[in-house]
């Protein structure tokens, strides 16, 4: 049996997780992209982000939702 040197933090283990995303081996505890800081799942993050043209500033005439909540306790 062949090991592999985790991609991330460069342990050898017997059970190498692929990496959907970038394709590089990784342990146990790294398999995930987020453990591992993928590099191609924030590329990819961004790009659908900016597809959608999404805007989350809240809106800047809306009050905050402290002002909302507990200007309702005003007396």
């Amino acid at each position: 049996m062949k090991l592999e040197r985790c991609a991330y933090c460069g342990d050898d283990t017997d059970l190498p997780f692929e990496c959907s995303y970038c394709r590089d081996p990784f342990c146990a505890e790294h398999r995930l992209p987020e453990d591992h800081r993928c590099v191609r799942l924030t590329q990819i993050r961004a790009s659908r982000f900016g597809e959608r043209k999404v805007v989350r500033d809240g809106g800047r005439d809306r009050p905050s939702l402290l002002r909302r909540v507990f200007g309702r306790f005003k007396g």
